[in-house]
């Protein structure tokens, strides 16, 4: 029994979730790095600036099938190398172990992460969020000191800072340590790993 109708097309990771969702599952979210055996998803953004998505979720009905799963996604990510005409996307583990499935998958860049999963994802300098029409006219606040806030001015001088924009509500591993966050995010103690809290406007963090 397929079930396709219980995800819809326009949240986040449509593409890979839907190869999850063409037998039946349905995702959620835990903190980073969740430990063996439980379910969720991360995102990491490495120091190269390629990305790693890792999903574990669920897979215990009897209608599930673990060779529909890996073709859905194993097409899905052929298919966008085919249309732009590089290997920029490859899959690196399709897994089912006691119930649950994994799978990871590597993105060359930020731009093929939001190409491929339809959603917002950008990584780069202030500057360049601003180039690629990114409205930056928002204050951040300090993650050390929420008292201590940033404008676009400051955004833009802070040349040694990288930037992530995002509508994306999974896990999300930084190449670094957040240092300001729009008021949508939620920071790990360690400042390595963040997340949008609330579905809406997309998080914004200055990271280093």
């Amino acid at each position: 029994m397929i079930m396709t109708e219980i995800f819809p097309r326009n949240r986040v990771l449509p593409k890979i979730k839907t190869g999850f969702l063409l037998i039946g599952i349905l995702f959620g979210m835990t903190a980073c790095s969740p430990p063996a055996g439980e379910v969720g998803t991360e995102i990491s953004v490495l120091k190269d600036g390629s990305i790693h998505m890792q999903i574990a979720e669920s897979f215990d009905k009897p209608y599930y099938d673990k060779d529909e799963l890996q073709q859905s996604i194993l097409e899905e990510a052929a298919s966008y190398n085919r249309e732009i005409g590089s290997g920029n996307i490859t899959v690196e583990k399709i897994t089912v172990e006691e119930n649950v499935a994994q799978v990871k998958m590597n993105y060359a860049s930020a731009a093929d992460y939001a190409a491929f999963n339809e959603c917002i994802f950008f990584i780069g300098s202030a500057q360049e969020a601003v180039d690629a029409g990114f409205d930056l006219n928002t204050v951040l606040s300090g993650v050390k000191d929420e008292l201590e806030t940033i404008g676009m001015s400051d955004m833009l001088a802070m040349t040694d800072y990288r930037m992530l924009i995002t509508d994306c509500t999974d896990d999300i591993t930084l190449g670094g340590k957040a240092a300001y966050v729009s008021d949508n995010v939620f920071v790990s103690k360690n400042g390595k790993c963040v997340t949008l809290v609330a579905e809406g406007a997309p998080a914004y963090v200055m990271f280093q």
